[in-house]
């Protein structure tokens, strides 16, 4: 497992994290420096350039087309996206196109909102960085199928009695079926109108994140941010709520 670089079931777990910084200098300079400040032994430390240009600043290690090959290149362990150069839409893109490399994503907030302390005798400081539970983590993609292999199971043997409560039967005993035959899922995200800005890649789902919300019709603008936060912030929590909120559709089409 460790061979296959399965995330969390490493040999070498205490050897230091290797980073890289997305964002634009000066920001993306003192984000390294912080980090220099509260890591005591980073294993390196490199900077993306954000910008698509063809020329890259001498103290960039390349720009965020060629972020695939930096990666795989310099092995890295995280990506710190420096919200003061992204928008959070494009954060999402980079999420999206880096699914399947297990890098760990984090934000580092503008400086007003950055806070360096002293926290222990083995660090200078702290980076407040936010991290990105991204749905399309390995270990978030199965954690959801074992949620949707769980429900869809549970969801059968109570059938007799839950089915009056979504008034469909047949599309509700045939959205089951399809959930574990690994067709759908239990919940995902709502069909959106067409958006400049990719999501990670899941399995359709029955429930959306707008049937969390007492809104009919949502517009498209509020139905693409409730997408993007739940692709960001993916919990198994956040899926018990939505299930309990949006129990009802269930035998949606």
């Amino acid at each position: 497992m460790h061979s296959l670089q399965i995330q969390g079931y490493k040999l070498n777990a205490t050897r230091s994290k290797r980073f890289a910084v997305v964002g634009e200098m000066p920001e993306a300079q003192r984000v390294a420096n912080l980090l220099h400040k509260a890591l005591p032994n980073p294993g390196f430390i490199g900077l993306i350039n954000s910008g698509k240009q063809g020329s890259v600043p001498k103290e960039f290690i390349g720009n965020i087309l060629q972020i695939k090959d930096i990666i795989n290149i310099y092995q890295i362990d995280e990506l710190i996206f420096c919200a003061k150069d992204m928008p959070a839409e494009n954060i999402i893109d980079q999420m999206s196109a880096l699914q399947h490399t297990q890098v760990e994503y984090k934000i580092a907030p503008p400086e007003s909102m950055s806070i360096i302390g002293s926290n222990s005798i083995d660090t200078a400081g702290d980076l407040y960085i936010i991290d990105i539970n991204s749905i399309g983590k390995f270990q978030n993609r199965r954690n959801k199928r074992v949620f949707d292999v769980g429900i869809s199971l549970a969801l059968l043997v109570s059938y007799p009695v839950t089915v009056f409560i979504t008034g469909h039967p047949l599309n509700y005993l045939f959205n089951i079926l399809k959930v574990l035959l690994g067709f759908r899922s239990i919940t995902g995200y709502h069909p959106a109108p067409q958006s400049d800005h990719k999501l990670p890649d899941i399995r359709k789902g029955i429930i959306y994140p707008t049937d969390g919300i007492d809104i009919q019709n949502p517009d498209p603008q509020l139905v693409n941010r409730l997408n993007l936060l739940y692709a960001r912030g993916y919990t198994i929590s956040n899926d018990f709520r939505l299930l309990y909120k949006g129990f009802r559709h269930l035998g949606r089409k």
